[in-house]
Formats: structure tokens, C-alpha cells, sequence
């Protein structure tokens, strides 16, 4: 009996005259091969026989190994945030699926390595898909080289366009807003806009975070993108003439200087760390929120006073290089399905998709809000010029 690709079984060796049977290897690729019998000589041409045995190319065990290994290899998705392996996002898919995740732990000067080297040698790069917290942060990996676009009818219907990037390799999974807090016992006029923030009465009253935060230089972009360079140089230097304190500390440290005694009486920080603050068992921390109000900006007027309150996103990417794409897709489609935004919706963000989701816990707590629809693609656009005025009004 001899072994052949099926490309027609009859041998031409005078050996192996007569015998009427062989076996064939069924080789699947994109599309299988016909499983029903071949009538001979329907290929011209036959497989070269030396003995009774027939050659099989190296190219047969190669499409045939090929999709199986990367059909059980594990995809690699790098998520500081989201650490936990069991968690919905990753046991649902896996169970979904069959595709087993292996979050990658490397810190960022770690992975910036590991995807230097990769792209230096055209090798397959650390990780398949990456979790990116606002644009800033994804602009920086589009100039680095780290993603790839991708194509998904499903992202396209579902996500909506100023919350993704396909041909920049990105789609959103959750967003955030930045909004003004104030402490009532510190202030007796209350700012309703991000405009309202350079009103001199602000004087000696403001406390901010550090320029180079990626959150503050994307909200600095917002504003760029509405008022253009010079209205928006104008506006962070009149920030920065009302600092009590010079500009720095994170957005949690920044809510309890507000809520202790000293001169901050407002600032600006994202919307999810006042939220934990009132969700939090910690008597400490429940005392911070009751000190506090958070102000929804821009939510009245016409025009920019009415155009919402800016926010960004967290998104999910696919890495370069990846020979995963296929499956990399799959789950950030699977990160903007209904039960993934359900999910979502029932914490601390925003979901991006508001198709099959009935509640939003940050609604519930914090009431409803309109929010800026400028494009994250925009956004991006006005990063360099947004960086550029920070350093010159000195908002370090």
C-alpha cells in the first residue's frame, strides 16, 4: 500500500502494477479537501514514487502543523489593569472560544525592550494584544511601531467611531471622564466649565496634576481641538496663574488635599476615583467623597459651554508583528460584545457601547451626563501641539 498527497494514487513504477488502492493524507487548510472519491486521472499529475513509497513534501506536515499549533497556542495579552486571570473579560473568551489567554507580566520599560528587539528582527513580538489607557498612551505606541491594523465588521457596527481606530489597530473597551471636583466649605462660587477654571476667582484656590500626565495632555488636546493653539495657550496659562500649589500628585492624592484643610478648593481628576471613594467601606475615604462635590463640566450653553464633559478611553490593541491577528481580533470584538459591556457598566467606567447594557452604575451613583463626541482620532492629532503649550506656560 503507498502513501501520497491526493493528487491521484495510480503508480507508474512497474511495481506497483496492479495494485488498485492507496492511502490518502487529507490535509486541511483554508478550505478542506473534498471527502468524497477521486476519479482517476482527474490530476494529470502524479506524485513521484521510488519504491513503494510515496515522497511527501515538507509543505504537506507544515500546512497540516501549522494551524494546529497556533490554534492551541496560548494568546498573550499584556493588562496591568486587569491582572486577574479568571476574570469575565478572559474566562469568557477562553470558554467561548477554546482560545487559552496568558496574561504577560513585564513592566513597561520591560516591554518597551522586548518590543524593540522584536521589531529590530522582525520576530514574533512579546505579546498579541495590548490593554491602553487613554490616547496619549495609545498615540505613543502608533509612533512607536507597536500596532497593527485590523479589520472587524463587528467593531465597526457595534463601537462608535470617535471611540476607535482600526487602522491604527485599536477599538475602545471603556472610557472615562475628567471632570471638576470642589470643596463647598472652601469656595462660594462653583466652576461649570472647563473655560470656568481660568476665571480669576479661582486665584490661589486650584490644584492640578503634573502636565506630563497623560490624562492631563490629552484633556489639553481637547481643548486645542476646540479653541484652536492660541485660545488654548491663553487658557492654561490662566491655570497655571491660579495654582495654589505647584502642579503635580495624582488624582487620588489630589481629592483628599481637597477635602483637608489648605488652600485647594478645586481640581480636576478623573470621574472613577471619586466613585470609589463613595463605594468604599473605608470610614477615611467616605469622609474624603462627603467633602467633595463633583461638577459634570459643560453640561448648559450653547456651543462649546453645552459640548459635554471631555473623556477618553481604555482600549484594547493588536500588537505588530503578532501571528495571532486572527485570534487577537476575536477578543477585542469579544471586549465590545453585550455581556463584556454589561460588565463594564456594572463597575467603576463607562462602557462604549450602549446597545443590550440597562444600567451604569457610574450613572447611578454620580447622575447622567452628556460627554464630548470628539473623535479619539482628532484627539490624537493635537497631542504634540497640547504638549508643547504645557511646557511653555510652565504646567510641569
Amino acid at each position: 500500500m503507498q502513501a501520497c498527497l491526493p493528487r491521484g494514487c495510480a503508480g507508474t513504477n512497474e511495481a506497483l502494477r496492479g495494485e488498485r488502492v492507496c492511502l490518502i493524507l487529507i490535509i486541511i487548510t483554508i478550505g478542506a479537501w473534498p471527502l468524497r472519491p477521486l476519479p482517476r486521472n482527474r490530476y494529470p499529475m502524479r506524485p513521484r514514487v521510488i519504491g513503494k513509497t510515496c515522497i511527501v513534501l515538507p509543505l504537506a506536515a507544515t500546512l497540516l502543523t501549522a494551524p494546529l499549533a497556533l490554534a492551541s497556542a496560548p494568546l498573550k495579552v499584556h493588562a496591568p489593569r486587569l491582572n486577574d486571570p479568571e476574570a469575565p473579560i478572559f474566562a469568557a473568551f477562553t470558554q467561548e472560544t477554546g482560545i487559552p489567554i496568558e496574561l504577560v507580566s513585564l513592566s513597561m520599560e520591560e516591554l518597551t525592550s522586548a518590543f524593540e528587539a522584536a521589531l529590530a528582527s522582525e520576530a514574533e513580538p512579546p505579546v498579541d494584544v495590548l490593554m491602553v489607557v487613554d490616547t496619549g498612551n495609545i498615540h505613543r505606541l502608533m509612533e512607536a511601531g507597536w500596532l497593527q491594523p485590523l479589520e472587524s465588521e463587528s467593531l465597526e457596527t457595534r463601537v462608535p467611531v470617535e471611540l476607535r481606530d482600526l487602522e491604527a489597530g485599536w477599538s475602545g473597551y471603556a472610557t472615562r471622564a475628567r471632570v471638576i471636583y470642589v470643596n463647598p466649605d472652601k469656595i462660594d462660587w462653583v466652576p461649570e466649565s472647563y473655560e470656568a477654571l481660568a476665571d480669576e476667582r479661582l486665584a490661589g484656590k486650584l490644584c492640578l496634576g503634573g502636565g506630563a500626565s497623560a490624562y492631563n495632555t490629552s484633556l489639553m488636546a481637547s481643548v486645542v481641538a476646540h479653541h484652536g493653539e492660541a485660545a488654548a495657550e491663553e487658557w492654561a496659562e490662566a491655570l497655571v496663574a491660579n495654582l495654589a500649589q505647584p502642579a503635580g500628585g495624582r488624582d487620588s492624592e489630589l481629592l483628599q488635599a481637597l477635602a483637608a484643610p489648605g488652600d485647594c478648593a478645586v481640581t480636576l481628576a478623573n470621574h472613577y476615583y471619586y466613585l470609589r471613594l463613595l463605594e468604599s467601606e473605608n470610614a477615611e475615604e467616605q469622609s474624603t467623597a462627603e467633602a467633595l462635590k463633583l461638577v459634570w463640566p459643560n453640561q448648559q450653553g450653547e456651543g462649546l459651554e453645552g459640548r459635554g464633559a471631555y473623556r477618553n478611553v481604555a482600549a484594547f490593541a493588536v500588537a505588530q508583528g503578532t501571528p495571532r491577528a486572527e485570534q487577537a481580533v476575536r477578543f477585542l470584538e469579544h471586549t465590545a460584545g453585550v455581556a463584556m459591556q454589561r460588565d463594564v457598566a456594572g463597575g467603576i467606567f463607562f462602557p462604549v457601547v450602549a446597545e443590550g447594557v440597562d444600567e451604569i452604575n457610574a450613572e447611578q451613583r454620580l447622575g447622567h451626563a452628556s460627554m464630548d463626541t470628539l473623535s479619539m482620532r482628532q484627539l490624537t492629532g493635537h497631542l504634540s501641539k497640547a504638549r508643547q503649550i504645557l511646557a511653555r506656560v510652565g504646567w510641569e
